[in-house]
């Protein structure tokens, strides 16, 4: 009888285990909201914004140290030698470093677009706020979702006697901040866009990227009078940009590059967390 009571825990056991593994795989598979590339970009002038440059720099090392414990936490997690808490934790960390970062780049392209005082100085000067919003918008959601998580956590120890009420409302209160906190910048954007509006500025918005085509290759066929052409091959375009002088991105190291693809943060209610 007593083997048999055994057995019988050591399946739930291993049955416990392989529930954990599976919930720190799919928290892992969205992970902390990555920072982005200012939009609209600006044309860069090394010799200014110096000061700004240094301040990107921190904030860079600051995020690469955050994301390399997240992942180290992860792992841990996936091996059940760390608790969601501690994931959770990790991946607000992460995400607050991404914030400080893109607040720090969008600090730099509206120096340099400053600087440069181009034609189009204001609209790029509101267009890169209204980005900055709404990249600030979608990391916001993310620790709104995790402090959702910790509440949940934090009442049901609570209920059952392993939290006392002050430190249950500490993080109650820390998710009512957080849903006020995306409710602001909900609003920020909006009176934003309003400001866009009026100022008549035009291709504000972060352009979504052209998705792949699928299937085969197009063929290629003789022409008659010259070389090879692809048969019913779509004309290049590329999506709209601002006004102004074609700009470059603004280079982390300083200088000039080539402008990074471009991508639209897609962020929900919040993606599901252990």
């Amino acid at each position: 009888m007593r083997g048999k009571l055994v057995a019988v825990l050591s399946g739930l056991t291993a049955a416990l285990v392989t529930l954990v593994l599976a919930a720190g795989t799919a928290s892992g598979a969205t992970g902390p909201v990555p920072p982005t590339t200012p939009y609209p970009v600006v044309p860069v002038d090394p010799a200014v914004c110096q000061a700004e440059q240094i301040r990107v720099d921190q904030a860079k090392l600051r995020h690469d140290q955050a994301i390399a414990r997240y992942q180290r936490v992860l792992r841990m997690y996936q091996q059940g030698a760390a608790n969601a808490q501690e994931l959770r934790d990790a991946r607000k960390a992460a995400d607050e470093a991404a914030l400080a970062l893109n607040n720090a780049r969008y600090a730099q392209a509206r120096c340099q677009n400053d600087a440069a005082n181009p034609a189009d100085r204001n609209c790029v000067d509101l267009a890169l706020e209204l980005n900055r919003l709404l990249d600030e918008l979608a990391i916001t959601r993310d620790l709104e979702a995790i402090t959702k998580a910790n509440a949940e956590a934090a009442e049901a120890a609570w209920r059952s006697g392993a939290l006392d009420v002050e430190e249950y409302e500490r993080i109650r209160t820390e998710y009512e901040l957080a849903k006020l906190q995306t409710k602001l910048i909900e609003q920020l954007v909006a009176d934003q866009r309003a400001r866009i509006a009026a100022a008549g500025c035009r291709d504000v918005d972060r352009p979504t990227p052209t998705p792949t085509p699928s299937g085969p290759a197009p063929t290629v066929s003789p022409s008659p009078s010259g070389p090879p052409s692809p048969s019913g091959s779509p004309s290049p375009s590329g999506p709209p940009s601002p006004s102004g002088p074609a700009p470059t991105s603004v280079a982390p190291s300083g200088g000039p590059q080539t402008p990074a693809p471009t991508r639209t943060v897609v962020q929900p209610s919040g993606p599901a967390l252990p």
